[in-house]
């Protein structure tokens, strides 16, 4: 039995890594062409990127992992069923559950390294990388604007830029709605120019935005007929992204809940009200630390039956399997994010919907295959 388990934990683990190389490829291969951009159009060092790229990896690591693991275990246990070996255990009276039993305990394995994986090495590549990203952005602020988009990393301001000049540094056609820090209950004032170019100043941490051919608008709810406009020729707009600029202790200033440990988000949430971060992104990061290694049991608690009923198709089969499974899967957490990290739904059914549904799936599997097996036994009183 021991030659068996060695047999299905190696096929398992030799396929879960080719799945791991190709899902982490494709789903940082969009990122290699933002690096690029990095290099050639704004001047960064490739030592930098570099570093950026590798402190992104454990984000990716954390979502392919399990993904790979899935695959590994459907196309394991089909090529068992395929190439007649499961029905040769069988007649050499090796019962299923013994079969299922290895990747059963590989898979808890790799949920507890994945549980210490995400609340330990994870935020802390997170808050590193925002950290090496926003020294980039002290030095080269126009990395932060894109065409058509609205920007919203710097504090009180929200950018929209119409056209922009990488080669001569400009932008044109801005668009900027600015909150009023006195009194949130005030509209936003607006400011157009055509044109604008950043300007900084690594000594003081300063980044200006010096806007050329413009127009200040100001308004008020209780009295919208005094509409106020100020035309300029030339305008300066202090920035700043999230206190970074003004402070030169980052690491703390800097840490979101996707950079915290799990004992730093319980922390945080036992703060109430005088925690400066959103409860509901506290509490579903907080599950979430569980939640997503979680997903390696589900996927082999439905990926051991559904490999073993697979009769026909072989590898194709299995991956296809595999990617509607993960399609499932990813969506259901896509929802389960968007409902819990605006309070319409409870932390734990948002972080936890993704395994309770294939859970479910794999409890209906389960019965059909291991059902037969339970009253063959019983009939043959063994």
């Amino acid at each position: 039995m021991k030659i068996i388990s060695k047999y299905i934990v190696k096929e398992v683990s030799y396929v879960s890594f080719i799945g791991f190389f190709i899902f982490t490829f494709f789903l940082i291969m969009n990122s290699l062409f933002v690096m690029s951009d990095l290099v050639v159009k704004y001047g960064v060092d490739i030592f930098t990127v570099t570093k950026l790229l590798f402190l992104l990896l454990p984000s990716t690591v954390a979502v392919t992992l399990p993904m790979a693991f899935l695959v590994g275990i459907l196309l394991t246990y089909s090529r068992l069923v395929q190439d007649n070996e499961y029905h040769g255990m069988q007649a050499c009276g090796i019962s299923v559950f013994k079969v299922t039993v290895p990747a059963v305990v590989l898979a808890a394995a790799l949920t507890a390294g994945l549980v210490l994986f995400n609340n330990y090495i994870l935020p802390s590549a997170n808050l590193e990388y925002k950290k090496v990203y926003y020294e980039i952005a002290k030095k080269r602020s126009g990395i932060l604007i894109q065409e058509h988009t609205f920007i919203k990393q710097f504090d009180d301001y929200v950018f929209y830029i119409g056209e922009k000049d990488n080669k001569n540094e400009l932008l044109r056609n801005i668009l900027i709605f600015m909150k009023d820090k006195q009194d949130s209950n005030e509209p936003v004032k607006i400011i157009t120019s055509k044109e604008g170019e950043f300007i900084s100043d690594e000594k003081s941490f300063r980044i200006a935005l010096k806007l050329k051919n413009g127009v200040l608008q100001t308004a008020s709810f209780t009295e919208p007929e005094r509409l106020n406009s100020i035309f300029f020729n030339t305008n300066y707009v202090d920035l700043d992204i999230q206190g970074a600029l003004r402070r030169k202790n980052p690491a703390d200033d800097l840490k979101g809940s996707r950079e915290m440990t799990g004992q730093e988000l319980y922390a945080e949430i036992k703060k109430g009200r005088e925690s400066r971060h959103d409860k509901n992104w506290l509490f579903l990061e907080l599950h979430k630390k569980f939640s997503l290694p979680f997903a390696v049991i589900a996927f082999a608690a439905i990926g051991i039956p559904l490999g073993l009923m697979t009769k026909k198709g072989g590898k194709i089969t299995g991956i296809s399997f595999s990617l509607v499974l993960i399609f499932i899967y990813y969506i259901l957490l896509s929802v389960g994010q968007s409902y819990g990290y605006s309070g319409k739904w409870s932390h734990f059914l948002a972080a936890w919907l993704p395994n309770l549904a294939m859970l479910g799936i794999s409890a209906l599997l389960f019965v059909i295959i291991f059902l037969p097996y339970i009253l063959a036994r019983k009939k043959t009183g063994v």
